[in-house]
């Protein structure tokens, strides 16, 4: 506001001019006095939260980076725990592996189902239970197998021997031999003996496993004593026998009658055993087999058992 007489400017409010006191006209009713306040500005667009440590998404380049596959010269190579890749070139062109186990490939391949491998194996097959469902593959490319996310063990056989338990055999080379092999000492106890599959020769191995596996050094003199559904497999020159603790039979109740810990297999000799951190038989995505040590039971004991 200015002052009408001398143009002074005068504070809003103000009766009289600070400079020459000239009487201040009042304001008419209704009229403003003070300018009107700026109007406010619309408040600023607030930008997402940003995800939390460990809950950020992946970017497409990222994901490729860390997951992508590995390429390597050896016939078997473990891409992660879970999953096992084979190189039909560095394999010779075939790999025996579990029947379903294939979750992709690369190439040019056939698949099918191998046969009992001679009336002997077939013979055993009957009297045990057991059922091994092996396929065949031969071709060219990548093959990558994996079964249920079971974690995946891989050993390398140099002219060696290694008995296996039926559900914790993945795949193996096509230089190694395989046949069902009785565990001594379990004559009587169940009709025909308890088997297993042994392997041997030159050549790669993967294992499954309900978590990772321990190995345990058998010594000469010394007695170790595993549980049957978590024992995965054994060094040929170990003599295991099945065995009964009297004093888990005050557990039956709680255990049930058909739980492992009422039975062992007991391991003397030199060599070694692999257990797994689990009484529960790693599951598979094939259709449970009945009987034998491929049973619901799991286990090497399971047609013992039922």
């Amino acid at each position: 506001m200015n002052c009408p007489n001398c143009g002074a400017e005068v504070k809003p409010g103000t009766k009289f001019c600070t400079s020459c006191g000239t009487p201040m006209p009042e304001a008419a009713p209704g009229v403003q006095a003070t300018p009107a306040a700026a109007p406010e500005a619309p408040p600023a667009a607030t930008p997402a939260a940003a995800p939390q440590a460990g809950l950020a998404a992946t970017g497409l380049d990222q994901l490729y980076k860390t997951s992508l596959e590995t390429d390597t010269p050896d016939a078997f190579s473990l891409q992660n725990k879970k999953l096992l890749k084979v190189n039909m070139q560095a394999s010779g062109g075939s790999v025996l592996c579990k029947a379903g186990s294939m979750i992709a490939y690369q190439g040019q391949m056939t698949f099918a189902r191998l046969g009992s491998g001679g009336i002997d194996k077939f013979l055993k097959k009957k009297i045990s239970g057991e059922e091994i469902t092996l396929m065949q593959v031969d071709g060219t490319g990548d093959l990558f197998l994996a079964d249920a996310s079971n974690d995946i063990a891989l050993l390398y056989l140099n002219n060696e021997s290694i008995q296996v338990e039926t559900l914790n055999l993945l795949a193996f080379s096509p230089s190694i031999g395989w046949d069902i092999a009785m565990i001594k000492g379990a004559a009587g106890m169940m009709t025909g003996g308890l088997f297993t599959i042994e392997l041997q020769g030159t050549g790669y191995v993967a294992l499954m496993t309900k978590g990772e596996p321990l190995t345990l050094r058998i010594k000469p003199g010394e007695l170790t004593f595993t549980d049957p559904n978590a024992t995965v497999a054994w060094s040929a020159g170990l003599s295991p026998d099945v065995h009964m603790e009297a004093s888990f039979k005050s557990l039956a109740g709680i255990l049930g009658s058909r739980h492992g810990e009422l039975f062992q297999l007991k391991f003397q000799g030199d060599g070694y055993v692999i257990v797994q951190p689990s009484e529960v038989a790693p599951t598979t995505s094939l259709q449970q087999p009945s009987g034998g040590g491929s049973g619901g039971f799991g286990g090497v004991l399971g047609g013992l058992l039922k």
